[in-house]
């Protein structure tokens, strides 16, 4: 065997170890990912409003994804303007009871650290 093919093994074999050594934590985030969502279920249980108010300010897959987008809306007219609509935290708390099986819920679920309620209660 000549230098060159030891040569050439070698740096394949560290290729390899490299490529491994780079890969084993995101295989490790994905088992631990799937595991996870085995023994706790994939979506976080969230308090449903009673059926007098099933219908929300807008549909739920935009509420569910851009709630806060309207939120800072409404914030933003209030403050800069005095402007106070229909929709605001008091109307979601009219559906939406408990703050810890809606907002706390979700947003531990997703790593979201809120801070409405530095300034505004929600019982």
């Amino acid at each position: 065997m000549s230098d060159n093919d030891t040569r050439d093994r070698r740096g394949v074999l560290l290729m390899v170890g490299v490529v491994i050594v780079l890969l084993l934590p995101l295989g490790h985030g994905a088992v631990s990912s799937f595991r996870s969502q085995e023994s706790s279920g994939t979506t976080p249980f969230l308090e449903r409003p009673e059926a007098q108010y099933e219908n929300c300010v807008r549909e739920t897959v935009y509420m569910r994804f851009h709630h806060w987008e309207l939120l800072r809306e409404i914030r933003r007219e209030v403050v800069r303007y005095g402007v106070r609509g229909d929709v605001g935290l008091a109307k979601c708390r009219d559906c939406h009871t408990s703050r810890e099986r809606f907002c706390d819920r979700c947003h531990g679920a997703a790593s979201v650290v809120v801070d409405c309620f530095g300034c505004h209660y929600y019982p």
